[in-house]
């Protein structure tokens, strides 16, 4: 793999896992929320899409955690001929 090349997966693939990361952890305190039955944000009930937007997220985030430990593990191809 070009170095150039691995230089890009390492720096896209942590952007995006650590904006994954961000998202989960904010759609599960979900501090926008209230309810009548719970004091805490935390306690009221997640909606459907805004699960499924964490699900999402939490996905992208493993995914992109795998692409960059598999770029850190790479090593550079020599040419041979």
């Amino acid at each position: 793999m070009e170095q150039k090349v691995r230089g890009r997966l390492l720096t896209g693939s942590a952007l995006v896992a650590l904006v994954g990361a961000i998202v989960t952890v904010v759609y599960f305190f979900q501090p926008w929320r209230s309810c009548d039955y719970e004091d805490t944000s935390a306690g009221c009930a997640m909606l459907p899409v805004d699960a499924t937007v964490m699900a999402v997220s939490a996905v992208v985030t493993l995914v992109a955690v795998g692409v960059f430990v598999l770029a850190l593990l790479v090593k550079e191809r020599t040419a041979v001929r």
